[in-house]
């Protein structure tokens, strides 16, 4: 299963392709290069066969001299016999397509994935297709002088890395602040909740306090989100407790009926039940 860590990262990818020209650079790629245009999921390259198999992303980059280069992204958590051998296909399927040249990006969990697809798809004797890699080992550490182009970039630079290596953890995390806060407050908070629970634990606590602040749009944004949900709770344990007395004084309620009632978190449909209820009992 592709799990959160696939999932954010191609979401981060779509959300500004901006981000792969510096992400290719770290891979050893060339640098300069601009981003033309971006394809997400939903029409990249890949399989058109039943089974949908396309890759995570696939972005067009421009540079200087008038040339361009497609670069096909895949993010990967672990490794993957079947994602091997279909790798090539995908590239072949952009050159055709497209007629420049292709290269192959992979954002890996961990430095020996990273090192593993560093090696290139044999093809046959004397044939190989070269993979551009990027592993926590490649990414700068958020307020070190390598500075990201964007907020997206930023996040996937804290997703991958996790903590800092070379730089006070305070650092760090005010600049994944900073950075939060140049972008659509409910975008960040989107960020922020999934990086508080992919940080290592100092710098997760340290974004969660000042979270509590009101010093950026996106934190009361977070704030608001969670008391809302709290209100939400409460609505829903409140209408499980009316309806269940009022079940209660009728008679004993079974296990089933009650395991439906606790269990449930539409308030609408409790509050379907409720009504229900009482107007069978007026009737």
């Amino acid at each position: 299963m592709p799990g959160e860590f696939h999932e954010i990262l191609v979401k981060l990818i779509q959300d500004d392709p901006r981000s792969v020209p510096w992400l290719l650079a770290l891979a050893g790629g060339p640098r300069g290069a601009k981003t033309v245009t971006a394809a997400t999921r939903s029409c990249a390259v890949g399989s058109p066969g039943p089974t949908e198999r396309r890759a995570d992303g696939v972005v067009r980059l421009g540079f200087g001299d008038g040339t361009e280069m497609i670069v096909i992204c895949e993010v990967q958590n672990e490794w993957s016999e079947d994602k091997y051998f279909r790798l090539p296909g995908y590239m072949a399927r952009a050159f055709d397509d497209h007629r420049i040249p292709v290269v192959l990006l992979m954002l890996c969990r961990s430095d020996s994935l990273a090192r593993r697809f560093r090696r290139g798809i044999a093809m046959g004797p004397g044939s190989a297709v070269a993979v551009a890699t990027v592993g926590p080992g490649n990414m700068p550490d958020l307020g070190s002088d390598e500075a990201p182009p964007n907020a997206a970039a930023a996040v996937a630079a804290a997703v991958m890395r996790r903590q800092p290596k070379d730089i006070p953890v305070e650092l760090f995390v005010s600049t994944l602040d900073r950075w939060l806060g140049t972008i659509e407050p409910g975008r960040a908070a989107d960020y922020a909740k999934f990086l508080l629970t992919t940080l290592a634990k100092e710098p997760a606590t340290l974004l969660e306090a000042l979270m509590k602040t009101e010093a950026r749009l996106y934190h009361s944004e977070y704030t608001e989100e969670l008391l809302a949900k709290g209100r939400d709770e409460g609505a829903l344990r409140q209408s499980r407790a009316i309806l269940l007395r009022m079940l209660e004084a009728e008679g004993q309620v079974g296990a089933e009926r009650r395991e439906e009632i606790e269990t449930c978190s539409d308030l609408t449909r409790l509050d379907a039940w409720i009504t229900e209820h009482i107007q069978s009992s007026r009737s």
